[in-house]
């Protein structure tokens, strides 16, 4: 899939609207692929990916609809 200028656009505000955001310990939900829904604790950014409590770092904030158990989206 091509991601098309206003994709990577969004993507990037999504990144830095995240990272004034999250703090490390925060509960976030976020889809990924295939489209499930995963639960993590935040720890710490590796670029534009949140690594979780458990070092996974293939999570992007475009893709997180929960923070805390609290809808948000970036």
């Amino acid at each position: 899939m091509k991601l098309t200028q206003s994709r990577k656009e969004l993507g990037k505000k999504a990144e830095l609207l995240a990272k004034k955001i999250l703090k490390k310990g925060d509960r976030v939900r976020c889809s990924k692929c295939p489209g499930t829904k995963r639960t993590f604790i935040f720890d710490r950014w590796d670029g534009c990916w949140m690594v979780s409590k458990t070092g996974i770092d293939n999570y992007h904030p475009i893709n997180v609809d929960l923070i805390n158990r609290l809808p948000f989206i970036f």
